[in-house]
């Protein structure tokens, strides 16, 4: 009697509210934010870049992702922990499952090795393969003038990057010999 009792207590409390949807809310909201982080990448205890970022959100679920939505600073180093190349964006994303980080809004890229900035409107780095790319036009200011391309690819820390498509007014020094 008192587990037919049970049985009819535990029918009668369930309702009809479930209808099999799931909470798009709660993927809709990050299951993380941080505030004003820096982040340093080191290979062999050797600092390659630092990270700094004003607000980082995370998600989870199938499209779990990070973003950064007031943008990010990195600044990459040389051996010797000096400064070598600054990326600055207003806007990036992490997508996890692709190691691919996306890049939009006033990029900037100063190498302070080569003297060169380069702008562009949007960047990928595709984190597996080591290369950063954009397809999308770019304007390059160096010692010999300013110039612009077509899009660019270079190496995730900047020490090669390759102009595609480049066009626009340089100087070239004569040499006598």
């Amino acid at each position: 009697m008192l587990a037919l009792f049970v049985l009819l207590f535990i029918l009668s409390s369930c309702t009809g509210d479930y209808h099999g949807k799931p909470n798009k809310d709660f993927y809709n909201k990050p299951i993380q934010t941080l505030q004003d982080i820096t982040l340093y990448r080191s290979k062999n205890g050797e600092v390659m870049a630092v990270l700094n970022a004003s607000k980082v959100e995370s998600y989870s679920g199938d499209n779990a992702r990070t973003i950064f939505p007031k943008g990010l600073k990195v600044t990459f180093l040389n051996q010797d922990l000096t400064t070598k190349t600054i990326l600055t964006a207003k806007y990036a994303i992490s997508y996890d499952s692709t190691d691919v980080v996306y890049l939009k809004d006033s990029i900037r890229i100063v190498n302070l090795n080569t003297k060169d900035t380069i702008y562009c409107k949007d960047l990928y780095w595709q984190q597996d393969q080591k290369i950063v790319y954009t397809h999308r036009p770019i304007r390059r200011y160096s010692s010999s003038g300013q110039d612009f391309g077509d899009g660019l690819t270079a190496n995730e820390v900047f020490d090669s990057v390759t102009i595609i498509n480049p066009h626009g007014l340089q100087t070239i020094e004569d040499k006598d010999e």
